[in-house]
């Protein structure tokens, strides 16, 4: 059987349980052959979730904001998450540990390195809400998908960053520290992220496989879970993508993700309804949740058992 599977950057140790998996060959194992497509191949042209949408790959790797979003289009599309990689939030609005912005509030009239995702520049602006300021920040949108190196050279002040990957590299390439605000430290109950995304089309059309990989994709990511620095050295020896080769940071990184991938249960993949609904009646109730339009929506126009499926876990 074959499956795609479209990353949203360049690999990472936050797709580290998929390559682990394909180098221990948990994917030939149950049959499958798994394509890997990078964006860097085109360019970051089009999104993961984009490319899910239009059917060119099977799954994709993707926060709760992208299935909330095309299921929120006027003609909506169903995506739905089926697995969850981390089962707690390993990202951060992060500024340069030497900032002066000690606080989400000081980052009024400051400059925020966004993505350009439909939600992110407001959930950003809600963050500097609950600390008590405006949420006037001055949004860039560099063409360069490293936003960490904004803050880095001083062409902006914040950015959104996942800690054990960019932290590291951080470090290590430019010697670099961040003071982090998490979300849920300042009232915001994110959702998860990154997930595994399917078209609920493929659900049917493509269940016993997407069944195989995500066993498959289990046993990576325990693996990892279990053996940071093994990990580490597997992906180092067996892919010959530039993020792979600094053996040392990929470690850290590593060692670092560790205790994000299970639940307290021991769990991989299974997702909370709970955590999805607080996230998207938290979205509706500070208007961050709008339709294309700009115009708040509320919880009678969504359909929150599109957004997720734990029918794999069962």
């Amino acid at each position: 059987m074959k499956l795609s599977l479209a990353l949203d950057w360049s690999p990472n140790s936050l797709h580290a349980g998929y390559f682990v998996a394909e180098a221990k060959e948990f994917y030939k194992d149950e049959s499958l052959d798994v394509t890997f497509v990078n964006p860097e191949d085109d360019n970051y042209a089009k999104t993961p979730a984009k490319k899910l949408a239009d059917k060119e790959v099977h799954l994709a790797i993707a926060p709760s904001e992208s299935v909330i979003s095309f299921n929120t289009l006027k003609e909506s599309i169903p995506l739905t998450a089926v697995a969850a990689a981390l089962q707690k939030d390993a990202s951060a609005i992060v500024v340069r540990a030497d900032s002066e912005i000690k606080r989400p509030a000081q980052l009024d009239g400051k400059i925020f390195a966004s993505y350009n995702a439909r939600f992110e520049d407001d959930i950003v602006r809600q963050l500097i809400k609950n600390d008590g300021g405006q949420g006037n920040i001055q949004i860039s949108n560099p063409a360069y998908l490293e936003m960490w190196r904004t803050v880095a050279d001083g062409s902006s002040d914040a950015t959104w960053v996942f800690l054990p990957w960019e932290g590291p590299k951080a470090k290590v390439e430019q010697n670099l520290l961040f003071r982090a605000f998490t979300l849920k430290d300042y009232g915001i109950p994110y959702g998860y992220s990154p997930l595994l995304i399917t078209h609920t089309d493929f659900i049917s059309e493509e269940e016993s496989a997407i069944r195989a990989f995500l066993r498959a994709a289990e046993k990576g990511w325990r693996y990892v879970a279990e053996n940071p620095e093994e990990s580490a050295e597997l992906l180092h020896k067996e892919f010959s993508h530039t993020n792979w080769q600094d053996l040392p940071m990929l470690k850290e990184s590593l060692q670092m993700l560790a205790p994000y991938i299970l639940s307290d249960k021991g769990r991989w993949g299974f997702m909370d309804g709970t955590r999805w609904l607080d996230f998207v009646e938290w979205m509706i109730e500070s208007q961050v949740l709008k339709n294309v339009n700009g115009v708040p929506m509320n919880i009678g126009q969504i359909d929150t058992s599109m957004f997720y499926t734990n029918d794999f876990f069962k």
